[in-house]
């Protein structure tokens, strides 16, 4: 069986911008200066935290492989015109980049409340305006927004443009031979 995806170029790799904007722009907006000096829990919540956000940045490159194989001629022709604005906006649904914006933040909302004692048979904590929150939900709206979402587009535009190679290299009549098929 062949495999889903095609080879993943080198360019497509984003774990060390990723690690970046985590430094320098995720750590400082949700940390407090100074040392709580929790340096092994830290750290293991850290690669939690990047593994968690590459694996969905990551996850882009089964999108962009099924987008191509949706539209595989007008996907052909923005790879061959080797069209990066193009590619872009062939992988961009601004619609459903908001619906999900608001989906991270409801979940975040859900998650990171600070919840009180609850009634007895309680299942839920009840939203009011006293609610308190971990974290700032919005904020985590805009890490999806301002961060893995474009980290997510520029893993498919940099797959997508290498795309082809694959193909070129070994067409599939090929590659049936090959394989005694």
């Amino acid at each position: 069986m062949d495999p889903i995806l095609s080879p993943v170029p080198a360019e497509a790799l984003v774990n060390s911008k990723l690690l970046q904007i985590y430094r320098g722009n995720i750590v400082p907006a949700l940390c407090e200066e100074g040392d709580d000096g929790n340096y092994g829990s830290t750290a293991v919540q850290d690669v939690h935290v990047l593994q968690t956000m590459s694996t969905r940045i990551y996850y882009g490159l089964f999108v962009a492989e099924s987008k191509f194989r949706s539209e595989t001629e007008k996907a052909t022709k923005l790879i061959e015109a080797g069209d990066r604005d193009g590619l872009m906006d062939f992988i961009t649904k601004a619609d459903v980049e908001a619906k999900n914006i608001q989906r991270v933040i409801l979940k975040s909302r859900t998650f990171s409340q600070n919840i009180s004692a609850g009634e007895d048979g309680q299942l839920a904590p009840l939203l009011s305006k006293g609610t308190t929150y971990k974290i700032k939900p919005e904020y985590i709206g805009t890490v999806f927004r301002d961060y893995i979402m474009p980290l997510t587009k520029e893993v498919e535009v940099e797959y997508l443009l290498k795309r082809l190679r694959k193909e070129r290299e070994d067409p599939p009549a090929k590659r049936q031979k090959t394989n005694g098929e």
